[in-house]
């Protein structure tokens, strides 16, 4: 979807249209489910964050910001931070309750295919910090540009380079340590 359509379809749901909510749904909802499901490491919780997502996303474009607000808006990065947000809040939320990581572990290994490099490579993600994590994903798995992703997690673009560059000397240090995997 091109910047013009994105500021568009933000404006027509302003204005109440239902086919734009429909036609935003069906352009973003399979890239922020992947991006929620990489970092929640299940599927319930990343359809239930990307509906979420879609409600919060709607309720604000058509009471909270007004026309002009929504023809500057660029809504990929935007949908991506709304959906970085209650993924961020779920998985804090996680935290309370007791076995949390070890199911959704157990989750994330049994929907990867059996491709043994990809198991080991998302072996490797997990145990990687949040922050780099999250990274790496929006780097390299969901090819966002430094730009969108210093818009999507609010730290400066200059910050990022050097964030990304040293996950992924951890990412590589990670899998040397473990060459029963790789």
């Amino acid at each position: 979807m091109s910047a013009v359509n994105e500021q568009c379809i933000a404006l027509e749901i302003h204005r109440g249209n239902r086919k734009a909510v429909a036609d935003l749904v069906a352009a973003y909802k399979d890239r922020l489910f992947t991006y929620a499901f990489h970092m929640l490491g299940g599927s319930d919780d990343a359809l239930d964050v990307t509906q979420e997502a879609f409600v919060k996303a709607y309720v604000t474009l058509t009471g909270k910001y007004d026309a002009e607000r929504c023809m500057t808006l660029e809504i990929r990065p935007w949908l991506y931070r709304i959906v970085r947000n209650l993924a961020l809040n779920r998985l804090r939320s996680r935290k309370r309750m007791a076995g949390a990581v070890d199911r959704m572990k157990e989750e994330v290994q049994s929907v990867i295919p059996g491709n043994d490099l990809a198991r080991s490579i998302r072996s490797a993600i997990d145990k990687l910090g949040r922050e780099s994590r999250e990274l790496i994903i929006l780097r390299f798995i969901e090819q966002y540009s430094y730009a969108e992703i210093a818009t999507v997690t609010g730290s400066p673009e200059s910050a990022l380079r050097g964030k990304v560059y040293r996950a992924l000397r951890r990412l590589r240090k990670i899998m040397e340590d473990d060459p029963s995997g790789f």
